[in-house]
């Protein structure tokens, strides 16, 4: 299915303003895409306003591309998560565009998650939009409406996306020929694409699973080596809080998959069913065990010692 068959299906509000206004050439010079999954949208108006193939992007040629890859002469692309948007970065956008094209056709400007700028940044960009010059396009993507000042979103074209079922989450992972555990978990875990991209053929992550094999076959078979396997493997390798959390996250879908083995529902980890068929633990006990874990989760937001924290899970588990 093309891209926009998928936008077509998955955010008809979005493609029906889009295919009026490309159609009608009547494109608005800003717009605002509010939403999770925002990133891919945003490109994609990008590339329409540049494809030569079709009223839409055809997402084959050289200039849909070369979008893609952030390397079009006339496309500037800033991530608001990668760093904070400052005024210089919009002073920067205006001193680039006011120079002739490099390309000969539109001149666009994207701010992903602009929510994350600088006040003096957002009055310099609404500036900007104050006195929009033919030919050059802003395109800003957001998840917290909020957070944008009043005055920008007056003078975009506002674009409420609909969120990701996990089920379209899913098969975008499946036909990216994804193992079927890593699918299961990323989409769990996250709510779209973008967030579970760092995952992909990810050492880290990998290694992460063969932990939390390696936790569940040590608590029910080897549980002398419990901690002590903890922390010369897991706490060694993973220190910071963020991937401990992950790998607690994840703990818990191995240990639900077995109330799920139990009742023939399907695995988050498919391939970890031999070893799961071995432990027959009460319902109770492993609701139990669950709970610990996810109370370590929780705690691990706050300031609490992440090596002292995981001690006292494994005694309490």
């Amino acid at each position: 299915m093309s891209f926009q068959e998928e936008l077509k299906q998955q955010q008809p509000i979005l493609y029906q303003i889009l295919i009026k206004s490309f159609t009608n050439h009547k494109i608005p010079h800003a717009f605002l895409l509010v939403g999770k999954n925002s990133g891919p949208a945003a490109h994609y108006i990008a590339k329409s306003l540049i494809c030569e193939q079709d009223i839409l992007a055809c997402n084959e040629c050289n200039n849909c591309r070369r979008i893609d890859e952030h390397n079009y002469g006339d496309f500037i692309y800033v991530n608001g998560n990668d760093e904070t948007i400052k005024k210089g970065k919009v002073e920067y956008i205006q001193e680039q565009f006011a120079k002739s094209s490099m390309e000969g056709s539109a001149k666009i400007y994207m701010l992903e998650n602009i929510e994350n700028s600088t006040p003096e940044a957002m009055n310099s960009l609404l500036k900007v939009l104050e006195e929009p010059i033919d030919g050059v396009y802003a395109i800003f993507t957001c998840q917290n409406l909020s957070r944008v000042l009043p005055t920008i979103q007056s003078r975009c074209q506002v674009i409420q996306l609909l969120p990701n079922s996990k089920l379209m989450l899913k098969e975008q992972l499946t036909k990216n020929d994804i193992p079927i555990d890593d699918v299961n978990i990323l989409t769990e875990l996250f709510d779209t694409y973008d967030e579970c991209q760092p995952y992909i053929e990810s050492e880290m992550f990998d290694s992460l699973k063969l932990e939390v094999f390696h936790f569940i076959e040590d608590l029910y078979f080897h549980r002398d080596n419990l901690i002590i396997n903890v922390e010369t493997h897991l706490m060694k390798d993973f220190k910071d809080k963020e991937k401990v959390q992950l790998f607690l996250n994840m703990l818990v879908l191995g240990l639900r998959d077995l109330f799920h083995v139990k009742h023939s529902m399907e695995l988050t980890y498919p391939s970890y069913r031999s070893l799961y068929e071995k432990i027959n633990e009460p319902e109770d006990e492993l609701v139990r065990k669950i709970d610990i874990i996810l109370n370590a989760e929780y705690l691990l937001s706050t300031n609490a010692n992440v090596m002292l924290l995981i001690d006292s899970m494994m005694c309490k588990i």
